[in-house]
């Protein structure tokens, strides 16, 4: 016998009543595009993962307080964005941020095998590899579109500072991007 797939409503409903099985099904619907929203935010799978899970603890400890407006995939997504800010300020209170002059230096010419085009997983890797302070601007401001006053708040920095690192952030992009091009013999 199959299960009966639910709607976001009756999920909702199951989760605040704490069955398990409204859990796992919302978990299983919504895990995957809110752990690559995680894994755009932080250096590794290991960091995404980790912020994936603080996020489900988060979301299931406070479902009753989705108020339905708007979508609750956009509710969880604030979520997840938010236990990466979390996890990147703790790594700047922990001194473990690296600056572009060290970016710089540990770059290696990373060879894409088999590839014929920018991917999108392309794409995601040179975002990755961004210093982390540019790419949480640059994810923040450029894909989620917060304004520099809105992240300059989330990071507890300037709206200048912000404007500057998501230039940087570009241009480090911009540099990779046309690399891979002119490699693969793309231009």
């Amino acid at each position: 016998m199959q299960k009966r797939e639910l709607d976001d409503q009756q999920l909702i409903d199951g989760c605040v009543k704490g069955k398990e099985q409204c859990r796992s099904q919302l978990y299983n619907r919504y895990s995957a595009v809110l752990y690559g929203m995680a894994l755009r935010y932080t250096k590794n799978e290991a960091d995404a993962q980790d912020v994936l899970q603080e996020a489900f603890i988060r979301i299931f400890d406070n479902i009753a307080q989705y108020s339905g407006k708007g979508k609750l995939q956009a509710w969880m997504t604030k979520i997840v964005i938010n236990q990466a800010l979390k996890l990147y300020q703790l790594h700047a209170k922990q001194g473990v941020m690296e600056d572009y002059e060290d970016y710089q230096e540990r770059l290696v010419d990373e060879s894409i095998i088999d590839s014929d085009m920018l991917t999108h997983q392309i794409l995601l890797g040179f975002i990755r590899d961004l210093p982390q302070g540019y790419q949480m601007v640059f994810n923040l401001c450029e894909i989620e579109g917060y304004s520099y006053d809105e992240v300059a708040q989330m990071l507890n920095c300037t709206a200048s500072t912000c404007r500057s690192q998501l230039f940087k952030a570009k241009n480090v992009l911009r540099k990779k991007v046309n690399e891979f091009l002119d490699k693969e013999g793309m231009r």
